[in-house]
């Protein structure tokens, strides 16, 4: 069931040819049956992935619980309401792309629900401009790349005869030769991985730029050193994990390897906590450290921009030039470096 549209809505507020359960007295009103029910609850939870799921639950619940304190009604909104709300929080330090997304999920139950939208109203669209133009709109880059030299360091001070170790590595050294997402690495299956002479195809079943899954192939070359093979440390995975199917990266108790599938969040603080332990500022690494890292340094090594978006699967290049590219060209170019300073 989408729990946002319909759960955390009054029962006033909710879809009418909806039911939260299968009992709920508006099944009849709009002539379904249970199964009418269940079957456009599991396409409408299907909609979006889970992780979106439960952002715009948080997003909606913090809309939520300010209006309450505020005494308002949440939907249907007042546009001047949602203006209070996005200057409020704009004052308090929160980025423009985090009103954005205060926007977009106040939109989405409004819609849903029938009622009119407040974030199409020409008070919330100039408000919105405004903010632009007081806070700025350029989005915060909280991960920082890592370079090959760092990758080295940090999986050179990895202790790779336990099984913590064993895995850790081969998810570092896959992530970073693949530019897959973390939500992406953590979902694969040992189905997913196709041993080649070559290297490795993995399958993408579904992605970020996939949601319908059509499905995406990601290819991985051996490594040139045996430090930071990503094909090696794959196999010495497996071979603890050994071949029973699901989940490729799974969680380990003590030492004991489980069926169970990590979740995303375990790349992001091994990552940070393997990389402090060598020495580096754990600050702004995360999961995405690894997919930003192969585009810049592929970059840098000269690879061409068609090369690193097929392998990142950019479907906009502004974005990958942008993020990964110029940077490299504005250092590249400065004038700076001639000023004999």
């Amino acid at each position: 069931m989408n729990t946002l549209t319909l759960a955390a809505l009054p029962a006033t507020a909710r879809p009418t040819f909806l039911a939260e359960t299968a009992d709920d007295p508006d099944l009849t009103r709009a002539g379904l049956t249970p199964v009418d029910a269940a079957r456009i609850s599991e396409a409408l939870a299907a909609a979006r992935t889970d992780g979106t799921r439960r952002l715009y639950d948080v997003v909606w619940g913090q809309w939520q619980r300010w209006c309450a304190e505020r005494s308002v009604v949440a939907v249907p909104a007042d546009p001047l309401t949602v203006c209070a709300y996005l200057t409020e929080r704009a004052e308090a330090g929160r980025a423009t792309g985090t009103l954005d997304m205060a926007c977009t999920v106040i939109r989405h139950v409004h819609r849903t629900t029938g009622a009119v939208d407040p974030i199409a109203s020409e008070a919330v669209r100039q408000v919105r401009r405004g903010l632009r133009r007081t806070y700025g709109a350029a989005p915060r880059r909280l991960a920082r790349p890592l370079s090959v030299a760092e990758i080295r360091q940090i999986v050179g001070g990895i202790d790779r005869t336990t099984p913590h170790g064993i895995r850790d590595a081969a998810i570092i050294l896959l992530g970073y030769a693949s530019a897959m997402r973390r939500a992406e690495l953590v979902a694969l299956d040992l189905a997913d991985v196709e041993h080649k002479p070559a290297g490795l195809l993995l399958h993408i079943r579904q992605s970020k730029t996939d949601p319908e899954g059509h499905g995406q192939q990601v290819a991985v070359a051996h490594g040139q050193h045996a430090l930071t093979d990503p094909v090696a440390a794959l196999k010495a995975w497996r071979t603890i994990r050994g071949d029973a199917p699901g989940a490729l990266f799974t969680r380990i108790w003590g030492s004991s390897i489980s069926a169970q599938r990590l979740s995303g969040h375990v790349p992001a603080r091994m990552l940070r906590a393997r990389a402090e332990a060598v020495g580096l500022d754990g600050a702004r690494i995360t999961a995405h450290s690894m997919r930003a890292g192969h585009a810049t340094a592929a970059a840098l090594a000269g690879v061409p921009l068609d090369r690193i978006a097929a392998q990142t699967r950019h479907k906009d290049l502004t974005v990958l030039v942008n993020r990964y590219i110029r940077p490299l060209q504005a250092l590249e170019n400065t004038s700076s470096k001639d000023l004999g300073l």
